[in-house]
């Protein structure tokens, strides 16, 4: 089922960069933080606490679609696991017609009255 696999690499694309913006609110915050030398300077600027109602916003943005997304990769994993029994077999079988090759010539030929 490759639209399955498109949607778990979409998923894992999204969370990474979801982490990406997480970590340059976080960048922003500290920036913020360290560019005042005292307490007071910090409470004066309006910028500190834009900066951070931002990023309340996004990163509650983030959670949910994050939740949204564990859910739906639960539901592809379970899918996948599904097709693991057939894999093993059809494996099994693959090695075991690969084999059919080393058999002695001799003993080919009768291969189709068996």
């Amino acid at each position: 089922m490759p639209e399955l696999q498109e949607k778990k690499d979409e998923i894992v694309q999204q969370n990474a960069k979801s982490a990406v913006i997480l970590r340059d609110i976080e960048d922003k915050i500290l920036e913020g933080l360290t560019k005042h030398d005292n307490i007071a300077a910090i409470l004066e600027t309006d910028e500190l606490i834009e900066v951070l109602s931002e990023s309340k916003k996004t990163s509650q943005e983030i959670a949910e679609r994050q939740k949204e997304s564990e859910v739906t990769e639960k539901e592809i994993d379970q899918t996948r696991e599904s097709f693991r029994s057939v894999a093993y077999r059809a494996s099994l079988l693959f090695f075991c017609i690969v084999d059919l090759a080393n058999i002695d010539p001799m003993y080919q030929y009768s291969l189709q009255w068996f």
